[in-house]
């Protein structure tokens, strides 16, 4: 008999670690494994799906894992038992009685090891002996396994009757979305890109697993977005391979289209990047920016702007940033997804861009839309001075410098929108260049309002009669919108609008052009299915004040659905404001008075003076988990790869809460071994390399040197050490709400699953960092199960109990209070494991005995006499 058939003999206890402390009963698939017992049960289902759990369930309510074998097919002992023909007959030997043998995680077996699986199966079917196997992997080769019951990944999905009951009342019996279906998602023991991960690695071609990864970054598609990145044959055999035994992609059964589990792009980054680039290699792409261009063209045509602009800066290279953002920034940025593609131009800012006097210009009226005058003006000076920049992208750069300036600024922009304007007109331009048309009705309506002139007869005049506002792409359309908002905002400047305003206007029919026009563009905006961009929250925002002034003309007010579209740009808008003044620390200034001043240019391209005010932004640390470094709102963690030593550093100025390091201390830290003359230079190395990554403005606010030691300056940087503390204060003291105790689970779940820095193993430092903190972790978790308990919070007890002996089965606090937690919710054998895995971690690790408490807690467990005092 082999050791490894000995110890997956269950003999009544259930297998360790196999499924969560609640098992969530699925009687619907029980009677599926019971159509034929003695056929071969195939569990066939991406990691996440439940499987093990089902073939634990099976094995707890058929045979109480009384002659049950529970063998882990990832293990090397498994195929050599396979190989050596001994597996069928080593488990009949071990339990003349055995009456199901359960194999999780089958291997991708090879055809003669699935033949002589199948010889294993026909051997315990006769003698009575059950078989169920678990694998992720699809391609199987099924046919050779002989008389079997496959359970695939569709039939795995949690339907309504694998819920527990429904609450007396309840009447919702909506459709559960993807998400609630899938069992590691719906009862919390896994993460969306946890099960794409391993989805990703179940077998899949790299066609499928492009394919994949493709459908979780659009979201939401149809089968001719996944043709447009691998061709149409491959595009369709990856298609049905997935349709068949991925849900993760929502494949809709019997349509082309899918709506794909939903997962941020920065999870993307962080654990699918190099892979995508190895994929987009095989699939013959020259890298994953090529693969990256596809995805984010298709987001931009059905609108989705901002995540297509984020799909390049997070997943494509950065040699592409400049090229694509040269391409499609105005696109995406008539589109609404200024903040992105300020972004992307900040990854940019170190290649080089052919077209920077136009990008400049470009993201002079992104700064204009997020509100800070500052940049706006900074950006548009750098595109009014260059000798490379257009008509064209004069024009732009003045009139977003004209959006956010003061008086001044406004006149002097005036004037160099008006030689612009008379450039053009000379060189008959307008016609020629696409998309012009559009910002010269935009620059007359800001001549006409500064001159006092009739705007609305200057729109009129500069809009074709034959042009159809409904019609074009986005960015015609939303250019279009922004000259109508023009009209209309220097209508209100005028009074004309306003309440009371003189009802003579109403005999224009200028007015009704311009009204009409405007609500049949946003019409056209929103039945399409996008938001509001720049030009259409302008126009609409502006109709919306007009509202009241328009309806007693006898004009329509903005329909339901762009009133709708509106409102979610309004509540975008204040959450993006909030965000801003979150990372800045001070609030956004609206008052367009306060904008920066410019002096009146000689001519359209000469130099201005300004000093633009530069905001340092905090330094934002994650250190719990995988690292991360972010200036303000921008990620810059991927700075920091291929430099483990900088990145340490970070992290150990950071954990010592800006107090003073000494540079021998450093040293030591990072380099033990190294003499002293060799430690100084590599410490010099680092630190140079440290402040070039955290400079801004050729200046790093963030780090402070002395002759002797160095610092983080602490009013400059915040790192999830300081959320951490509190949450230790929480569990060691208590909340000062009864609910307190749920947002603390919450927290340790989402940002406290992982230890401190878990991959920093060589760095002793961080080790008795990693290790004092774990030992507060757990002495919190304890006082708050044993408070918790007291107060008759059963559940909030248990799992308090459970997570702090979880990361730490040796600590008899630990044991003890998850043991009383365990008796009072009628866990009697649960605690009865504990004590004994307690008390092998003991022996084991330690050498002693459980200690004379714990010793008497089990005897008062076994004698039903437990006190929770």
């Amino acid at each position: 008999m082999t050791r490894f058939i000995q110890q997956s003999a269950c003999e009544g206890r259930r297998p360790h670690g196999v499924v969560p402390d609640r098992l969530r009963s699925r009687p619907r698939l029980l009677s599926r494994l019971l159509e034929d017992r003695g056929a071969l049960r195939l569990i066939v289902a991406p990691p996440g799906f439940g499987k093990a759990t089902l073939a634990f369930e099976y094995a707890s309510v058929m045979f109480q894992f009384e002659h049950v074998f529970w063998l882990r097919g990832s293990s090397p002992c498994f195929l050599r038992d396979l190989d050596a023909g001994v597996l069928a007959e080593t488990v009949l030997e071990a339990d003349e009685h055995a009456a199901l043998m359960v194999v999780t995680d089958l291997p991708l077996l090879t055809d003669d090891r699935a033949e002589a699986f199948a010889e294993v199966v026909e051997r315990l079917a006769d003698a009575n002996c059950e078989v169920i196997a678990t694998t992720t992997r699809a391609d199987a080769p099924m046919e050779l396994f002989g008389r079997r019951v496959v359970i695939g990944a569709a039939e795995m999905l949690v339907a309504r009757e694998d819920l527990e009951e429904e609450p007396e009342g309840v009447t919702d019996r909506r459709p559960l979305g993807l998400a609630e279906r899938i069992a590691a998602l719906r009862w919390g023991s896994a993460t969306p890109i946890q099960l794409v991960l391993g989805a990703s690695r179940a077998g899949c071609t790299p066609e499928e697993e492009l394919a994949l990864w493709a459908m979780t970054v659009l979201g939401r598609g149809t089968i001719d977005d996944v043709r447009a990145l691998l061709g149409a044959r491959r595009a369709e055999k990856a298609w049905d391979a997935l349709a068949a035994r991925c849900p993760l992609v929502g494949i809709s059964a019997g349509e082309e289209s899918f709506a794909a589990l939903s997962v941020s792009l920065g999870e993307v980054r962080d654990h699918g990047r190099a892979r995508l680039q190895a994929l987009a290699e095989t699939c013959g792409f020259a890298g994953r920016e090529e693969a990256m261009e596809v995805l984010a063209e298709r987001l931009m045509e059905r609108g989705e702007c901002g995540r297509a602009v984020s799909a390049m800066t997070l997943l494509a290279r950065r040699r592409a940033h400049g090229r694509w953002l040269a391409a499609n920034g105005w696109a995406a940025l008539w589109g609404g997804a200024a903040v992105e593609v300020c972004e992307l131009y900040d990854s940019a800012t170190r290649t080089q861009m052919a077209a920077r006097a136009d990008i400049n210009a470009m993201i002079a009226w992104a700064w204009a839309q997020r509100g800070d005058r500052a940049r706006a003006v900074q950006f548009a000076q750098r595109s009014l001075v260059s000798e490379r920049s257009t008509p064209r992208t004069v024009l732009s750069a003045a009139l977003a410098a004209w959006e956010v300036g003061n008086a001044a600024t406004r006149r002097a922009m005036e004037e160099t929108v008006a030689s612009c304007l008379a450039e053009l007109d000379g060189a008959g331009g307008v016609e020629r260049e696409d998309g012009l048309a559009e910002l010269v009705v935009v620059a007359h309506g800001v001549l006409a309002l500064g001159r006092g002139d009739d705007v609305l007869a200057v729109w009129a005049s500069r809009v074709g009669e034959a042009l159809d506002w409904g019609s074009g792409s986005r960015i015609d359309v939303e250019r279009r919108l922004l000259g109508a908002a023009a009209a209309l905002e220097g209508l209100e400047a005028t009074g004309a609008l306003g309440a009371g305003a003189d009802t003579a206007i109403a005999g224009r029919p200028e007015l009704v052009r311009l009204v009409a026009c405007s609500h049949r563009a946003l019409d056209a905006l929103v039945e399409r299915g996008w938001s509001l961009g720049f030009g259409a929250y302008r126009a609409a925002a502006a109709l919306e004040r007009a509202g009241e002034v328009l309806e007693g003309l006898g004009l329509p007010r903005l329909s339901a659905p762009v009133a709708a579209a509106l409102f979610a740009a309004h509540v975008e808008k204040g959450a993006a404001r909030s965000r801003r003044e979150k990372s800045s620390g001070a609030s956004v200034v609206e008052d367009p008075e306060r904008g920066r001043s410019l002096p009146v240019p000689s001519a359209p391209r000469t130099a201005m003076a300004v000093a633009p005010e530069v905001s340092v932004e905090p330094l934002r640390l994650k250190l719990f988990g995988t690292m991360e470094v972010a200036l303000g709102r921008r990620d810059i963690t991927y700075q920091f790869e291929g430099r483990p030593k900088t990145r340490l550093l970070l992290a150990l100025l950071a954990l010592h809460r800006g107090r003073e390091l000494g540079r021998d201390q450093i040293v030591s830290m990072l380099w033990p071994a190294a003499d002293k003359r060799t430690g100084a230079k590599s410490f010099y190395r680092v630190w140079g390399d440290l402040r070039s990554l955290l400079s801004q403005q050729g200046s790093c606010p963030y780090l402070i040197r002395s002759r002797y030691g160095c610092r983080l300056d602490p009013d400059l940087f915040e790192s999830d050490l300081d959320e951490f503390e509190e949450l230790i204060r929480c569990l060691l003291f208590g909340p000062a709400d009864d609910m307190a105790w749920e947002r603390a689970i919450a927290t340790i779940q989402g940002s406290f699953g992982s230890v401190l820095l878990p991959t920093e193993r060589k760095c002793e430092a961080i080790v008795v960092f990693r290790d004092r903190l774990d030992a507060e972790f757990v002495d919190g978790l304890v006082a708050a199960s044993r408070r918790l308990l007291v107060r008759g919070e059963l559940q909030g007890a248990l799992w308090l109990a459970r997570e702090a002996f979880q990361r730490d089965a040796g600590r008899e606090d630990a044991a003890a209070a998850l043991m009383r937690a365990q008796m009072a919710t009628d866990q009697r054998s649960a605690a009865v494991q504990t004590f004994f895995a307690c008390r092998d971690r003991l022996s084991r690790t330690l050498g002693l005995d459980p200690s004379p408490a714990l010793a008497a807690l089990y005897r008062q467990l076994l004698e039903g006499e437990l006190s929770f005092a």
